[in-house]
């Protein structure tokens, strides 16, 4: 973007004194506002030590510095930036003598967790429940609340002892004097509210912040900043309700529509102008974003006026879509670079097959977050036991994945610490195992040897379906959170991985294929290729052509959106993806899914 402004621009720009909030829409230059606004700041006369930005995340903020510092040639300093997190941590620094070894850990939080479960034998310690836990305490203290008052969506802890757990986790990081970053927060607002003269040192320094991404901002967040504005209140906030998808981390989006209301005779302006969109991606956004009630009205303009349409296209099945999908981006290559083109989805384990097809392709991408391989599941562990066994390679490791999935009353001691050549058909020779396990070994040992020469798509099915696996983790699944259709689409995936094999040895060369390909594409060094990520992973980003796939209902909104509120955030998630695109958009749904006819999302139909 050029130095000319647009009327709004330059209104947000030349604002000085007092709260303003600024509502810049996808594409309306927002980081062009806040680095102009501080070089006008500064001309005015404003010292730049008294400057505060603050931004979301750490590239966030070294972006922002280094932009304002190119701005003025390097010739002003001391203008401070920094995330939340960092700010209030310096502020704990500097009055409390906190240093960075008083950090957690990733490591060390998963240890305090399970420390803390050990009391709580009935309490699964897996990996999937301490994950639960640690994101429901962090959610706690960015609402600022306690765990008696919060909900949990979940039946793997009861009531009682999730509170237990979480004072008793609060108890062991205390005595290790270890503080994580929701910790940080908290704690600067109980050093403000006890210590008047240390706030009052602090906004003394910094009498002007401004706040990036303000719609991300979380209760307590919130309460250290209007702490530190006061009395002076000038506090401008760049954002857009709009771009509000963090719920899942504690962000309120109520907090900015509150806004003026907080911050009575505060200015606005809203940056109407994307400059990154043909008109037609414009248009059909906001006519989705529209059908939300909570947010602030607005009207959206397209700067550009260059050519580029939205598509929505339908496939008869999955298979049908990854093929479309891959044919898209074979178009696309020809008149594009790889990197212009990015594949958003709504979760990372869908990424996965279009890693696979791309893979197969010969065609190279990159994954932006960590991408699930579905391959390091449980499920497809266990699945890739039962045909490793039958296929001779019987180590105990294998027999110990399966041997009871369901169950069948077989002991690890009945199949000793040595694995023997054939521990099963030995065990049926055993006078020790009672008749009732035998009956259950014979069984299986029968199944496996029916498995034997299977291809693998056959084998897997058959495993599934005749064996009980399916049925088993459905219902295990289920104890833990894990609703029904996840468990049978993970299942399906795994299966359909061998569809197109020749036989058992060609499907784990094509794994080990796609896992290598996996690796490369999650190497920092080479963002080249293919862009794949999520919708919330795709926020901020832009590209020439997106393709966004599986918008069918229960997966675009997800399943598990059951109230008012949850329906806007997932409506504002397939904003921001749609509204990444600058010249193509594809919007992709099946017809079916296996032999169920499924349901494109409502939110094609809000579209126009």
């Amino acid at each position: 973007m050029s130095e000319q402004m647009n009327n709004e621009q330059r209104r947000a720009v030349m604002h000085l004194e007092g709260p303003m909030m600024v509502l810049a829409g996808p594409g309306s230059g927002k980081t062009f506002v806040i680095t102009r606004r501080i070089r006008n700041m500064v001309q005015c006369g404003i010292a730049p030590e008294s400057i505060l930005v603050i931004t979301f995340t750490k590239a966030a903020a070294v972006e922002m510095q280094e932009r304002f510092e190119s701005l003025m040639d390097g010739n002003v300093t001391g203008v401070t930036f920094g995330t939340f997190h960092g700010i209030y941590f310096s502020f704990l620094k500097k009055s409390l003598g906190y240093s960075a070894s008083d950090i957690v850990t990733e490591k060390e939080k998963k240890q305090f967790i399970k420390e803390a479960l050990s009391s709580y034998p009935a309490v699964n310690a897996d990996d999937f429940t301490t994950t639960y836990l640690l994101d429901s305490f962090s959610k706690i203290k960015n609402d600022g609340i306690t765990p008696e008052m919060y909900e949990s969506p979940c039946r793997l802890v009861d009531k009682e002892a999730f509170e237990k757990i979480y004072y008793d986790y609060a108890r062991i990081m205390h005595i290790a004097g270890k503080v994580d970053f929701d910790d940080m927060v908290l704690k600067c607002r109980q050093l403000f509210v006890e210590n008047p003269d240390i706030l009052e040192m602090w906004r003394r320094r910094f009498k002007y912040i401004l706040i990036d991404e303000f719609q991300d901002i979380n209760p307590m967040q919130y309460e250290v900043v209007k702490m530190l504005a006061a009395p002076l209140n000038n506090l401008f906030i760049v954002g857009d309700d709009d771009q509000s998808i963090y719920g899942f981390r504690g962000s309120c989006p109520q907090i900015m529509l509150d806004f003026p209301k907080a911050f009575k005779g505060a200015e606005s302006v809203l940056l109407k102008y994307n400059y990154r969109s043909t008109p037609e991606v414009v248009n059909t956004a906001c006519s989705l974003i529209g059908h939300n009630k909570n947010r602030f009205k607005k009207t959206l303009m397209a700067a550009n006026k260059g050519k580029g349409g939205v598509n929505v296209l339908s496939f008869k099945d999955k298979q049908a879509e990854t093929e479309g999908v891959i044919n898209l981006v074979k178009t696309g290559l020809k008149f594009m670079a790889a990197d212009d083109i990015a594949l958003i989805f709504r979760t990372n384990s869908s990424a996965g097959v279009y890693a696979k097809a791309l893979s197969e392709s010969g065609i190279q991408f990159y994954m932006k977050e960590k991408i699930k391989n579905i391959f390091d599941g449980t499920m497809a562990k266990d699945l890739m036991a039962v045909l490793a066994y039958a296929n001779g390679k019987k180590t105990r490791e294998n027999l110990l994945r399966f041997m009871n999935k369901p169950v069948r009353y077989i002991r690890r001691c009945d199949i000793g610490e040595e694995l023997r050549t054939d521990p099963l058909s030995n065990m049926l020779h055993d006078p020790e195992i009672k008749s009732y396990v035998k009956k259950n070994v014979k069984e299986l040992i029968y199944h496996l040897d029916t498995i034997l020469g299977m291809h693998p798509f056959a084998g897997m099915n058959y495993i599934r379906k005749v064996m009980g696996y399916e049925a088993f983790m459905v219902k295990e699944n289920e104890k833990r959170g894990i609703p029904k259709d996840e468990t049978i689409n993970e299942l399906d995936e795994i299966t359909d991985s061998a569809k197109n094999t020749d036989n058992y040895l060609h499907w784990l060369e094509s794994i080990e294929e796609y896992e290598e390909s996996l690796k490369n594409a999650q190497n920092e060094e080479s963002r080249d290729g293919v862009q794949l990520m999520t919708m919330h992973g795709s926020k901020g980003l832009e590209y020439r052509m997106v393709i966004i796939p599986d918008l069918n209902e229960g997966n675009v909104p997800s399943k598990k959106c059951e109230k008012p509120a949850e329906l806007e955030e997932e409506r504002r998630v397939f904003y921001v993806a749609m509204t990444r695109a600058k010249e193509k958009l594809f919007l992709c749904h099946l017809e079916k899914n296996r032999e169920k006819r499924i349901t494109p999302s409502r939110f094609l139909k809000e579209i126009k």
